[in-house]
């Protein structure tokens, strides 16, 4: 179903290989309280039945949708990508397709991004263990009058969880800042697309309701790609990769001097050690010797003092690396193995 008039709020619902999963997730979103709703659902060129699954259920619910199907298997980047160019809604809200949420998620988000005037809204979560029935709830809670410079330096130090799909935001905040997700990247595009998010916004708005659900099964890739040593290699450089950016960009795009020190003597010098990392995993020793031979490297990684008081392990890290070398490059030499 597709229609010209413009949506209050896009859900952009990237799919691979999850027709059984489907019934759940969009059943969840076609159950939303909330009326002036698009569901855009890009399936990143299935094996299984997922895109003619999604059109059966979505057309069958009354709800506004569309079904994109990519003619290549291209990652979960460039599914939400295009689904963000594709949708209508002058809000959009990133749903995983395996995911489910409360009745009033999306509205409870809808006001809030209103009632506040903010950039974006997030909200709580809870996990819900599929085997173990299990449920845990993880509120959101944002200490009031923060500034949004603090509030970008509780996320990068994992002291503020805002969840990645329990976020809703002005779709032309995210146009005029040129904010995507990284394409190519299988590892902390997430999260790299939510320090760039936080970098640019100037006021987000935040519900402690736990209204995401985040549902652990044994197919999701979290817990299935773990099992390939290639590809949690892979994974672990993506996420390496997508840590530089980060320490790029909050230079680039911030003012604050404890954000510059965060980026320059935390996660900059983070990276390089996860890169040393990636570089025993993948058995490639001459790189990890050119590399710790580096004088700017030597550098970076030494000046990781200045953040000591904030997280010691990088600079105890590091010192590891510069002092015992071999004993660093035998430690992830073994990565994913077991």
């Amino acid at each position: 179903m597709w229609c010209c008039a413009v949506a209050e709020v896009s859900v952009i619902v990237p799919v691979y290989d999850l027709e059984d999963r489907l019934p759940s997730t969009l059943g969840s979103l076609v159950r939303q309280d909330f009326g002036d709703l698009e569901i855009v659902v890009v399936d990143d060129a299935s094996q299984d039945g997922s895109a003619d699954c999604a059109r059966d259920i979505l057309q069958r619910s009354g709800r506004r949708f569309r079904v994109i199907r990519l003619e290549k298997n291209m990652g979960c980047s460039v599914a939400r990508n295009r689904g963000l160019r594709e949708s209508s809604g002058r809000c959009v809200l990133f749903f995983d397709g395996d995911d489910m949420a409360e009745s009033n998620f999306i509205s409870s988000l809808f006001r809030s991004l209103n009632e506040s005037g903010a950039d974006f809204a997030s909200c709580g979560y809870k996990t819900l263990d599929v085997s173990a029935g299990e449920v845990k709830d993880f509120p959101l809670i944002c200490p009031e009058g923060s500034s949004k410079e603090k509030i970008l330096e509780m996320r990068i130090l994992n002291r503020l969880d805002i969840p990645h799909c329990a976020t809703l935001y002005r779709k032309k905040f995210l146009e005029d800042n040129h904010l995507c997700y990284k394409e190519g990247c299988s590892a902390g595009e997430d999260v790299e697309f939510l320090i760039k998010m936080l970098c640019r916004a100037e006021k987000g708005s935040f519900i402690p309701d736990c209204l995401y659900i985040y549902v652990q099964h044994d197919g999701m890739g979290s817990r299935s790609e773990i099992k390939d040593r290639e590809t949690r290699i892979e994974r672990y450089l993506h996420h390496t990769e997508a840590h530089f950016r980060e320490a790029e960009y909050i230079k680039k795009n911030t003012k604050g001097k404890m954000l510059h020190t965060l980026a320059e003597h935390m996660l900059l010098p983070a990276a390089c050690l996860r890169m040393l990392s990636y570089y025993a995993m993948s058995g490639q020793r001459e790189r990890f010797r050119s590399m710790i031979r580096s004088k700017e490297i030597r550098r970076v990684i030494f000046e990781s003092r200045a953040s000591f008081f904030i997280k010691p392990e990088v600079f105890l890290r590091g010192c590891a690396a510069l002092l015992l070398p071999a004993l660093y490059y035998n430690k992830y030499s073994g990565y994913g193995d077991r």
